[in-house]
């Protein structure tokens, strides 16, 4: 794997990592059963990209890196000021459905900036984002007013 597929394997670990990490602060804040079940379903669909991609790692000898611990309590810290005072299924869907977004154009970006990837690669980061869009499709109906 060339030096191009290498540093877009670990900014696509920061994206599917950072998705992951919010899905592990937010699912503790939802009382609703049935949301919170789509949730876990979600997030356990990062957590398999994760495994995925750590196998890629794996054959490269490298490690994935963390979530920088800063940008760990940046999230955390967000998540709670955002939920303390709304914790509703439409607020947390709103939250949720923003990064899905911001996940889309960071991988929109790395396929754009390096259209010589590996196949694999591409067609891992276009799978994800097509999660992307399975999460804002399934959040949708819980937005309200």
């Amino acid at each position: 794997m060339d030096k191009n597929n290498l540093e877009v394997l670990k900014e696509f670990n920061k994206a599917i990592k950072m998705g992951e990490d919010s899905y592990s602060l937010v699912i503790e804040k939802v009382k609703d059963e049935s949301f919170k079940n789509l949730l876990y379903k979600q997030s356990n669909r990062y957590e398999q990209f994760l495994n995925n991609i750590k196998s890629d790692f794996d054959e490269l000898n490298e490690k994935p890196t963390d979530t920088p611990l800063q940008q760990k309590i940046m999230g955390w810290t967000s998540i709670n000021l955002n939920t303390l005072k709304d914790s509703s299924n439409s607020h947390i869907s709103e939250m949720l459905i923003q990064g899905a977004q911001m996940g889309i154009i960071e991988c929109n970006k790395l396929i754009n900036t390096y259209p010589d990837i590996n196949y694999s690669l591409k067609s891992s980061i276009k799978n994800f984002l097509n999660l992307q869009e399975d999460v804002i499709y399934e959040l949708t109906p819980y937005l309200k007013k």
